[in-house]
């Protein structure tokens, strides 16, 4: 980190580094997976507790909700970190690697928990501007705890929320953000295609589903590819049908998922399109075909004044070469739950070097454990500067 005169305390954030760095190691020894996450949320709730910070736990089975009382009242700053992790063996040897077989914190949950609980510790010593609303999330991984915590009040008076990811692809150090979208909306679906069976040397006495569903790809990859932007894209992943070999399939079954980097209205208006060509096709060799739609999270879309202040904020601890732009990601994340409901923005955290590199959902992906102060100064500056400019985030 640069030499700042930010307002934050060097002295008080250097006296929490092995707190933190241990913290992290014991989250990382002790993975849960989703909604599992029971001894996570007792080992922080301690930790709050010997802070005297008011918390609930249990929020959406393993979430906690935390909130520290800062000089204006009626501004909120949220900050949200996902607590579980993947079911996977960690392939690590070292003193803090997985101790529940099968279970990994190889997508850095581990330490998006530890930033979490660092600005904890360290607004437990210093007032914060304005109040601060901590978001223990459980189950990101699987059918996601962000609605189940927003259901469940986490929102609530909050007017704007910062979040983060660890990425190897950048170094520690370095922080990369992204205006607008900057992961996709998910949306598995099925195909099912109901043809007539015939023998297969009288096939016209038959609707080969097969040769319908041939066309169905063929449309499908010809709207996305002709008619759309750039930000979908559509991958069947499995296709079954047919009995024999010498007798028209009368059905098929497609898998598939489709991901989008745009609002949800121009995200309904395209699976409305997706459906119609799988239906209309499916009529036009006579045929049944039903589309079935599946869907998971929204696109994540950040907002520009969130992102403003998150570059404001790692540029004066960084340096402006250290701020990276972000390109648009297609895998998903549910931190978008938060972000169509308040203003607020994500960012990705570099915790690489020469020797830690490895890429997360990995056995082998561990941390430069310098990026835990950085990521929890990063954040705590992001308080004061949303404070300082906050009539950009009261509607």
């Amino acid at each position: 980190m640069q030499n700042s005169n930010s307002i934050i305390s060097d002295d008080i954030l250097s006296s929490m580094k092995e707190f933190l760095i241990d913290l992290r190691r014991d989250l990382h020894s002790h993975p849960e997976l989703g909604f599992e996450e029971f001894r996570t949320m007792e080992k922080i709730s301690s930790i709050l507790k010997s802070l005297n910070i008011n918390h609930k736990t249990g929020i959406a089975k393993t979430g906690i909700i935390a909130d520290i009382e800062g000089e204006d009242k009626t501004f909120t700053v949220a900050f949200r970190a996902d607590i579980d992790a993947l079911p996977m063996e960690d392939k690590k040897n070292c003193s803090y690697s997985s101790k529940n077989k099968g279970k990994c914190h190889s997508c850095g949950h581990d330490v998006h928990t530890t930033i979490l609980t660092g600005i904890a510790k360290y607004f437990s010593e210093v007032t914060p501007p304005c109040n601060i609303r901590l978001i223990y999330q459980p189950a990101e991984e699987t059918t996601g705890g962000a609605l189940p915590m927003i259901n469940e009040g986490a929102l609530e008076n909050v007017n704007v929320i910062y979040g983060l990811h660890v990425r190897p692809e950048i170094r520690v150090g370095q922080i990369s953000t992204k205006y607008g979208s900057m992961y996709a909306s998910s949306n598995m679906f099925e195909v099912h295609i109901k043809g007539k069976s015939a023998h297969g040397a009288k096939s016209y006495n038959g609707i080969d589903a097969i040769i319908v569903a041939s066309h169905i790809i063929t449309q499908l990859h010809s709207y996305i590819s002709a008619f759309t932007d750039g930000t979908t894209r559509l991958h069947i992943g499995t296709i079954n049908g047919g009995t024999a070999n010498n007798i028209v399939a009368d059905n098929v079954k497609m898998e598939g998922i489709i991901r989008m980097l745009c609002d949800d209205e121009t995200r309904n208006k395209r699976l409305n399109i997706i459906k119609n060509i799988v239906i209309n096709t499916g009529n036009n060799f006579g045929a049944e075909a039903e589309f079935i739609d599946i869907p998971s999270y929204p696109a994540l879309i950040n907002h520009d004044e969130a992102v403003n202040i998150i570059r404001e904020s790692a540029s004066e601890i960084l340096g402006k070469e250290n701020c990276l732009e972000e390109n648009a990601n297609m895998t998903t994340e549910d931190f978008s739950y938060y972000l169509q409901r308040v203003k607020g923005s994500f960012f990705s955290l570099g915790v690489s070097n020469d020797k830690i590199n490895a890429p997360i959902h990995n056995g082998l992906f561990d941390i430069d454990e310098e990026a835990i102060n950085i990521g929890v100064k990063t954040q705590l500056l992001n308080v004061y500067n949303t404070y300082k400019n906050k009539n950009k985030f009261i509607n």
